[in-house]
């Protein structure tokens, strides 16, 4: 909680967006945030010293989405094709409310669609299709996706989203009291009319909806045949876990039990997809006066140097490949140098790294590690590349052996040839 902080003006704002009010006083006005039980969270007192200035606003009311997103968790998530799901927190997870139906992947590839059935049973690639190929159906059950489709690197889900994994479906569904009942707290069902339904076969048996999941029976189409099948029975939802080469995890709720049951098949099947939010972490990392070696412990969308090191001196970040070069963006497993006027910290939150692989060139190279401290005797380096010895960090103007890899520093490795190593937290 924030309390009496000091902050520029900022003007009314009470629509729904922002569960933000304010009260006058001679001089000043407080700002009362709330929680989703309408408590208030945080209060600022503002001092109104600059009405017209655009930086002041946008300073305030970034402030103000912060702490909404934080306390009430993002409402709303937006796809490369500009469809926008509601989202609800489960716990510590945030899921998408509504089943994906996006049509391009993140790279803005098109992810194809239009096979028949026999087509469609032959598939190795990714696709998507509408069940009984009626757009209309797409409008309340989205699209049914072949695995094929959520395991490419391009993504389907949103940025800083993701498929979940069979072990995130297992925390949703324990955190609902174990998958006996878990499919009834997350089957739709109509509003004050519980377990009653427009789209799930009477009798839904066990359904409330009061995890806000809002599952829907949007069937599937068969990886063997090709057929739709299932539409308001059940609703078939990919994890991105394999179960072997042939075939991968996925859940599905049942109009006639409140049961979520979690089994495999074929990667060919056309099943639903939500996506969870990315695990966010943060890490506080330490500088000193003059000259640091730094790196990015977190996989960011904004990864500019002045963003994550808004003290350090502009224009004095360093990446090294042979010789030094001038930079502006910092990579994961690069080292940088970089100049500060004095000692702090900075606070950098994104998603964690718990694996990285890092190209080596022969001779010195700068490197950074993952998002957890690991041992220099942990690094994996099957070609034998690093020198002995010759992990060097940089300290309060000195070099000295490093023996653990901490997170945001960056370090000195000599390399006897050029290849890779990799950085993993297990």
């Amino acid at each position: 909680m924030i309390e009496g902080r000091i902050l520029p003006w900022t003007e009314d704002l009470q629509d729904e967006g922002y569960p933000v009010w304010t009260d006058w006083e001679a001089g000043q006005r407080d700002v009362f945030f709330l929680d989703r039980d309408g408590v208030v969270d945080t209060t600022f007192n503002i001092t109104p010293y600059d009405p017209g200035n655009p930086e002041d606003y946008t300073y305030i009311m970034n402030l103000i989405l912060d702490l909404r997103n934080e306390t009430w968790g993002q409402d709303t998530v937006t796809d490369i094709d500009g469809n926008v799901y509601e989202t609800v927190q489960i716990g510590e997870q945030l899921w998408m409310k509504e089943n994906l139906k996006v049509t391009h992947y993140n790279n803005g590839d098109e992810i194809p669609t239009g096979y028949s059935n026999s087509e469609w049973a032959s598939l190795s690639t990714g696709a998507y299709t509408v069940y009984n190929d009626n757009e209309i159906n797409a409008d309340t059950y989205g699209y049914l996706y072949n695995w094929y489709a959520i395991d490419l690197e391009t993504g389907v889900c949103p940025e800083g989203w993701h498929v979940p994994t069979d072990d995130e479906w297992t925390i949703l569904s324990d955190y609902l009291g174990g998958s006996d009942i878990a499919g009834g707290k997350m089957k739709e069902c109509t509003e004050g009319s519980c377990p009653e339904s427009e789209y799930w076969f009477s009798p839904n048996m066990g359904a409330t909806n009061e995890s806000g999941f809002t599952g829907l029976p949007g069937g599937c189409r068969g990886g063997g045949s090709g057929s739709y099948l299932y539409l308001g029975g059940s609703g078939f939802f990919w994890s991105s876990t394999e179960y072997n080469s042939n075939l991968a995890w996925f859940w599905v709720p049942y109009y006639d039990t409140s049961v979520i049951y979690r089994d495999y098949d074929y990667k060919g099947y056309g099943s639903s997809v939500r996506c969870v939010r990315d695990e966010t972490d943060t890490i506080l990392v330490p500088y000193s006066s003059g000259w640091n070696i730094v790196g990015l412990p977190l996989d960011m969308e904004d990864a500019s140097y002045s963003i994550l090191f808004p003290e350090s001196i502009e224009g004095t970040l360093y990446s090294f490949n042979g010789v030094y070069n001038l930079a502006t963006i910092v990579t994961n497993g690069e080292g940088y140098w970089l100049r500060f006027n004095e000692e702090g910290s900075t606070t950098i939150t994104g998603i964690p790294i718990n694996e990285l692989t890092i190209s080596l060139n022969e001779d010195w190279n700068l490197i950074s590690g993952i998002s957890t401290s690991i041992n220099v005797s942990d690094i994996q380096d099957p070609d034998g590349l690093i020198i002995s010895g010759t992990v060097y960090g940089f300290a309060l103007g000195g070099y000295s052996n490093a023996e653990i890899l901490e997170p945001g520093k960056g370090y000195w490795v000599r390399a006897n040839s050029s290849g890779s190593i990799i950085l993993t937290s297990n």
